[in-house]
């Protein structure tokens, strides 16, 4: 190939990567965990303040970092419902932005082409460009940082690092790799400072949000390892307090994440039951081949490059992270690596470029597989979101019929982060307001697939007939009843 041709090869693949976001994340219902974020932005919007004990999604104190929300905030202040969407696409587009000028001074103009392909169309990557969770914005903090790093900017990736910090726990990891940048990009004379400066500074951008957590639940990184610091246990769903190989040693974690950096949502393999489709064992054949052949290119990347220590202490920093959270929390929830993916990138596009200089004559039949695996991810991901969108629409009744004929300020008892958000009214937890006359209405459907969590025990069921509520609507298709208690 002529020379410059991969390099704009490569802003053709960024312009295409940008445009699969924008359509993806303008068409999408917002749904899991980003309801509960946006919730909690519209809350800060509204309010003017972070919540704490308010029931903005979840029946626990309110406790992720905020910058996320703050800045989601700022946008639903702004542009209303469609402002929830922005951040996720505009930080996830920067976010590929910024890994082509990154990859770009470590690597030739071929590798970088393929790792820029890698971090433009793998699933994990695209969905956290769409799907409203912290982790959407926590990728472009991470490349930001260690660009500055190596351009020896140290204070402003410091900074970076402090904001990723601020949007996410997980970013603290990425403080041993600006230490070993600053280290060895530094003269002997500047080292010691250097590496002062990008641990100082991401140390004091993120301390506020850890001395609020330690004063008000008595863990400054609340949930996690509460057995250490003894801290708020919350009820029911209680924080992390304990330590378990049993997740480690499970074949199903693996295969869970392993799925959760192809787009299989936190690698729930059971979903692909989720629909009755037809010839299903095919179509997930299919998909396997698809991406181990994506993968390949990993397995030859791991070589000479002058620059790929930094990346090895990327990865290696975050995999520590991994069996934490393993070891703490729950199996597989591949986004965790999320922070660490630009350093996969950059194993793929060297991988890449060896196998074109080792098989030239294949060349064109090797870009020719890429491409239709990209193809396929592509439409994997437009089914998926498409398909998540119609099974929330197929409620749009209940949520319409909620909107028109309940008082703004009145308040349902559900178990549920994203119908609060789609009816736009405020929330109670069973597990928390079930003996209170605390709410006006109870929604009630047993079969909501969408939020299994939903569904109303029998012990809360006779509680509620307990009021004498009367039933105001019911619909028989989506099967949901809407009851008003008389308190």
């Amino acid at each position: 190939m002529k020379s410059g041709f991969y390099s704009k090869a490569a802003v053709a693949v960024i312009i295409l990567g940008i445009l699969l976001r924008a359509v993806l994340s303008f068409t999408n219902t917002i749904s899991g965990d980003a309801c509960w974020h946006d919730t909690a932005a519209k809350f800060i919007a509204e309010e003017g303040k972070f919540p704490l004990y308010e029931q903005v999604g979840r029946d626990e104190p309110f406790w992720p970092p905020p910058l996320f929300h703050i800045i989601t905030a700022f946008f639903y202040s702004l542009f209303g419902e469609p402002g929830l969407k922005i951040a996720p696409f505009l930080f996830g587009s920067l976010a590929l932005i910024f890994s082509y000028k990154l990859l770009r001074k470590m690597m030739g103009e071929t590798a970088t082409f393929y790792a820029t392909l890698f971090m433009a169309f793998i699933p994990i990557a695209v969905d956290y460009s769409v799907l409203g969770y912290v982790d959407s914005i926590i990728p472009f903090f991470t490349i930001a940082a260690i660009y500055f790093a190596i351009e020896k900017r140290f204070v402003m990736s410091g900074v970076m690092a402090g904001l990723g910090i601020l949007a996410k726990y997980n970013v603290i990891f990425l403080i041993p790799v600006l230490m070993y940048i600053a280290w060895t990009k530094s003269n002997k004379d500047s080292r010691w400072k250097n590496v002062i400066i990008v641990t100082a500074i991401p140390i004091i951008i993120s301390l506020p949000w850890f001395i609020r957590n330690w004063v008000l639940l008595h863990n400054p990184i609340w949930p996690f390892l509460n057995f250490v610091f003894h801290g708020y246990e919350a009820f029911p769903r209680g924080a992390y307090s304990g330590i378990s190989l049993v997740n480690l040693s499970s074949i199903y974690t693996y295969v869970m994440i392993y799925l959760g950096f192809f787009g299989v949502p936190d690698g729930a393999y059971w979903l692909f039951f989720f629909y009755n489709i037809p010839y299903i064992w095919i179509l997930i054949s299919l998909f396997l081949a698809g991406t181990l052949i994506f993968v390949v290119p990993l397995f030859f990347g791991f070589g000479r490059n002058k620059h790929r220590k930094i990346f090895y202490v990327l990865i290696a920093s975050f995999m520590v992270l991994f069996f934490l959270f393993e070891l703490n929390v729950r199996p597989a929830v591949s986004r965790i690596m999320l922070p660490a993916l630009i350093g996969a990138a950059f194993v793929y596009g060297n991988g890449m470029e060896k196998i074109m200089k080792k098989y030239p004559q294949y060349s064109k039949i090797i870009n020719i597989v890429i491409i239709v695996a990209i193809v396929g991810f592509i439409f994997a991901e437009s089914i998926k979101f498409t398909s998540a969108t119609k099974s929330w629409n197929f409620y749009k009744d209940d949520f319409e019929w909620i909107k028109s004929n309940t008082d703004k300020d009145s308040v349902f008892l559900m178990s549920s982060q994203c119908i609060p958000l789609r009816i736009d009214r405020k929330s109670v937890f069973p597990s928390l307001s079930i003996d209170s006359n605390d709410y006006d209405y109870v929604w009630v459907n047993q079969d909501f697939r969408l939020e299994p969590q939903s569904r109303l025990s029998d012990e809360y069921i006779k509680k509620i007939e307990s009021k004498n509520p009367q039933t105001v609507y019911s619909n028989n298709r989506t099967k949901t009843s809407i009851l008003k208690v008389q308190n």
